[in-house]
């Protein structure tokens, strides 16, 4: 195999840059430069030779324009705070505890058709006879209020600061005007963006690229008067709400999508919350029109000879790469930013054959995601990078992508000698595991696949329910030797496939990620109890299978072996008292005291089969039980560290009854990780620590070799060379 030395790389570019560039694009192995907000590309570097990814948001481009049609902009439904009556009129200021800045009230359309005022006390919604909007003082009176009621207003705003505009304002800095977003809907907006494009096509020969910076709605960022984040979830459709939408649905859909199928009853239909029918046709109904608009900017893109790539992330909804028709857009590549392993493989999964690329961090900004200094002041880049890199190789591990690069504003990064040096370093690094794996998929020892299971599936593989940027259930599986698919309880209701071997679910109780409601549907407990009977095996965390129902609050608590006290059962002894078993097979690798995090009190044996693994009778951590052939495992709750990391690959090889085939290509210290790939014969091992570590590897007929490793190392070694290397 050619070794790859240089390319796969691209570099933020600006001009009065370009002896930077040159040295850069030497010491990284540029091949590719892009803009970035703010920034251009002068003659001299758009001569260089290198590929030029042009950036480009059409829903900001035209500031002009959105200017004079400021009614085009694009909206979303708000929902008032709760406020409570204390007569029988109540007044309520609806825009009160929002940004002024970033919403106007919409007052073009009717609130008494597209609003609704509800009462939380009672749940009913108030008739639209009982209450009038005043325009001048944006109060919305109830003229029959009941006394110490708490009363809501779910209305439709514009949106005349669009969100990442105002998210570079007040993190970057940003001065000048605030800037608009354009709704696409708008037949108006949808015919001017098209013919907008066209023109900046022409007006830019130079790009070989278009990096469309998603395409039309970001995911709902909403900020109080303070401009902090009142509301924010990367997975939420509600900046695709408009009049104009909400009457093209009602056409296709044949009912009326209320105001409250969208906001809830305040809980805003975050991915958190277990999506209903409604909420679920309007994601549809969004990605349908998206596609739609997306493939007739892709293939104008192609006609002017250019490729297109969707930067994943600011406005991407719509766009999920892991729902049906992603591919019909015919994109050629698509960017995310990365920050983890989890990340990672949400690109580099993508399906098709389309270039796949991560955006690494630090982001060349002055401060990090957490408000911490980084290019300035006493930051700490290579720190900053080598954090997150050290996170993200153990899912290059297990899926590669094409390309890596960064993003910002490259005058901040070449102030850091010591930073230019480890990036060299880390494009090496990257181009050796592309180089050496091909992209292919290594070798895993588990046979069959683990399934996550929870109310979304597939359509949100690898987005993650928990402390973003961090993760902690989801970033241990990102890299583990297993092959993972998502999926929900449809899946589940037609027949679990046969290629599923130990299905996982975890989460809090009542949210999308344990499953709520579906739990109560006997067709899904009744599947997945014949599954384990049958030999599979179930892994639950926190509050798996959990809905107050029938007497229970686990569903599963036989299959579990254990079951929560929520104080509905406090008159119940708890007389399954097991000893704790330390020497089982999930703990056999573990050094240390482990610990959990989220840890979910209260738990207790229901079955006589379960061992205790970890706490108390009364207090369950961990524990194992049996099932019919079948196998479970409980963890109270989850952190990650290196002892999780082993502990969670033995549960998973344990419940599926394939204990013995896990040491191969297996790598013996917990903060170290071996792949094999049989397609290209090469070995990779790998430190995940800042220290120099030992292991011991075992090959594929269990024969061990002992590597040493310096700090963040990886290794490589030929299938002919460890073989001999092992006794």
């Amino acid at each position: 195999m050619e070794k790859i030395t240089k390319g796969h790389f691209t570099l933020p570019a600006q001009a009065n840059l370009e002896e930077e560039v040159k040295m850069l694009a030497k010491r990284w192995g540029v091949d590719t430069i892009r803009d970035s907000d703010g920034t251009t590309l002068s003659q001299d570097i758009l001569s260089l030779g290198l590929t030029v990814y042009s950036t480009l948001c059409l829903i900001r481009s035209d500031q002009q324009w959105i200017k004079d049609h400021m009614d085009m902009c694009q909206q979303k439904y708000l929902i008032s705070f709760p406020i409570t009556a204390e007569s029988s009129e109540l007044k309520i200021k609806i825009l009160k505890g929002y940004s002024h800045e970033q919403f106007k009230i919409d007052i073009k359309h009717s609130p008494k058709k597209y609003w609704e005022v509800n009462d939380r006390t009672s749940g009913k919604t108030v008739s639209a006879r009982d209450w009038e909007f005043n325009e001048k003082s944006c109060e919305l009176v109830i003229k029959k209020a009941n006394k110490w009621h708490v009363y809501t207003v779910s209305f439709l705003v514009h949106q005349i600061w669009e969100s990442t505009s105002m998210y570079n304002y007040i993190t970057n800095k940003w001065t000048g005007e605030h800037q608009a977003g354009i709704d696409p809907r708008q037949p108006e907006a949808y015919k001017h963006i098209i013919e907008y494009y066209k023109k900046w096509l022409m007006e830019h020969l130079d790009s070989d690229y278009v990096r469309f910076t998603s395409i039309a709605y970001q995911f709902p960022l909403i900020k109080n008067e303070e401009r902090k984040n009142v509301f924010l979830d990367w997975s939420g459709f509600h900046d695709c709400t408009s009049a104009f939408a909400l009457d093209e649905f009602e056409k296709e859909y044949g009912y009326r999508l209320l105001p409250e199928h969208l906001v809830d009853a305040g809980y805003m239909n975050a991915t958190y919350t277990v999506p209903k029918k409604e909420y679920l046709d309007w994601i549809d109904f969004t990605m349908k029109f998206i596609r739609g608009f997306s493939k007739e900017l892709v293939d104008i893109t192609h006609k002017n000879g250019k490729k297109a790539f969707l930067f994943f992330c600011d406005h991407w909804i719509g766009t999920e790469p892991y729902r049906e028709g992603f591919e019909d857009m015919k994109f050629d590549g698509i960017v995310g930013p990365c920050l983890s392993a989890i990340e990672l493989r949400r690109i580099a999964e993508v399906p098709g054959d389309s270039i796949k690329e991560v955006r690494l961090y630090p982001y060349f900004f002055e401060v990090n995601l957490q408000d911490e200094p980084v290019f300035k002041d006493n930051g700490d880049p290579v720190a900053e990078c080598k954090k997150w890199w050290k996170k993200i190789r153990r899912g290059l591990l297990r899926r590669c992508v094409d390309r890596i690069g960064f993003g910002g504003y490259l005058e901040l990064a070449v102030k850091y000698p010591k930073f230019i040096d480890y990036v060299e370093k880390l494009a090496d690094e990257f181009r050796e595991v592309l180089h050496n794996t091909k992209k292919s998929i290594p070798y895993s020892s588990f046979k069959g696949k683990l399934a996550i299971l929870n109310a979304w599936g597939r359509s949100r593989t690898w987005i993650q329910q928990e402390n973003w940027p961090y993760g902690c259930v989801a970033e241990i599986l990102a890299g583990l030797p297993v092959e993972l698919e998502f999926i929900n309880f449809d899946d589940i209701r037609k027949g679990i496939s046969m290629d599923i071997k130990v299905i996982l679910n975890w989460g809090n109780a009542y949210t999308s990620w344990s499953g709520g409601d579906h739990w109560t549907d006997t067709k899904v407990v009744e599947n997945i109890r014949e599954f384990v009977a049958n030999g599979g095996g179930f892994i639950g965390i926190n509050e798996p299978t959990a809905f107050e129902y029938q007497g229970r609050f686990f569903q599963l608590f036989d299959v579990l072996g254990v079951q929560k006290e929520t104080g509905l059962t406090l008159a119940w002894s708890k007389n399954i008292k097991p000893q704790i078993n330390n020497k089982h097979f999930i703990l056999e690798d573990i050094k240390n005291d482990f610990s959990f995090k989220f840890i979910t009190p209260s738990i207790y044996f229901s079955k006589q089969s379960a061992e205790l693994l970890s706490g108390t009778f009364d207090n369950v951590l961990l524990s194992a039980n049996s099932f019919g052939k079948g196998r479970s495992v409980y963890f109270a709750g989850y952190n990650f560290d290196y002892d999780n990391i082993r502990m969670m690959l033995r549960a998973v090889y344990w419940a599926a009854g394939q204990e013995s085939s896990m040491k191969k290509w297996f790598s013996s210290n917990e903060k170290t990780d071996c792949a094999y790939y049989p397609e290209t014969k090469r070995i990779a091992v790998m430190n995940n620590d800042y220290d120099a570590e030992d292991t011991v590897i075992y090959n594929e007929s269990g024969k061990q070799t002992k590597i040493e490793l310096d700090s963040l190392e990886i290794k490589w070694f030929d299938l002919d060379e460890i073989n001999n290397l092992c006794k």
